[in-house]
């Protein structure tokens, strides 16, 4: 049943129809009258579409000059920022902590700074203890204001043995406010208990 192609064209152009007289030019004069039309509307489109494409280049190269813009002055704005403060470390003089002055001290000053942090880390804060912790926690910063105090101090009259006292007294009261803190809100905790079981009897 195989046949091959060839064969049969050979076959087939030999009953092969002309074409009619005249049909070239008709459908050439058909292809004139049509295409001038498809012209004109690909260009109205085309107008409106190289608008609409002159308009998004025009939008992304503004958006693009409006990031570099913002780019280089905020890297500007950073870099003054970071020369100033530069500056001010150059120009301050350095603190003198406890630990600075011998390895014993700073064993201490890490003990009483650990401790008060820790005893901050567990803090369990409420609506009912919020306005004791934050009582206490002013009074902390008062006392970390006179630490920094007497670091300057030192740093400017050099090193005492009352300078040093004070400094450790500093971080002694620390730790004792944290207990106080600690015993007010265990007690504040069980006058809240006893209540809640007074109304449930």
């Amino acid at each position: 049943m195989a046949q091959d192609i060839r064969e049969l064209m050979k076959n087939d152009s030999d009953s092969k129809q002309s074409l009619r007289e005249g049909h070239t030019r008709r459908f050439e004069n058909l292809l004139e009258e049509r295409l001038p039309i498809k012209e004109q509307k690909t260009s109205a489109k085309g107008g409106i579409y190289l608008w609409m494409k002159i308009a998004a280049v025009l939008i992304v190269a503004g958006g693009i000059v409006f990031m570099v813009y913002n780019n280089a002055f905020a890297k500007a704005g950073d870099q003054q920022l970071v020369e100033v403060e530069t500056r001010e470390k150059q120009n301050a003089e350095p603190e003198v902590l406890l630990s600075a002055i011998s390895p014993e001290f700073k064993r201490v000053e890490d003990y009483y700074l650990a401790s008060v942090n820790l005893e901050i880390a567990r803090l369990e804060i409420t609506d009912d203890n919020k306005e004791l912790i934050d009582a206490f926690m002013k009074q902390l910063s008062d006392l970390d204001e006179e630490y920094k105090s007497l670091n300057r101090e030192i740093t400017e009259s050099g090193v005492s043995d009352e300078m040093v006292s004070a400094m450790i007294e500093n971080l002694k009261l620390r730790v004792e406010l944290m207990i106080k803190l600690k015993s007010k809100l265990k007690e504040m905790k069980n006058a809240a208990q006893q209540e809640a079981a007074i109304q449930t009897v």
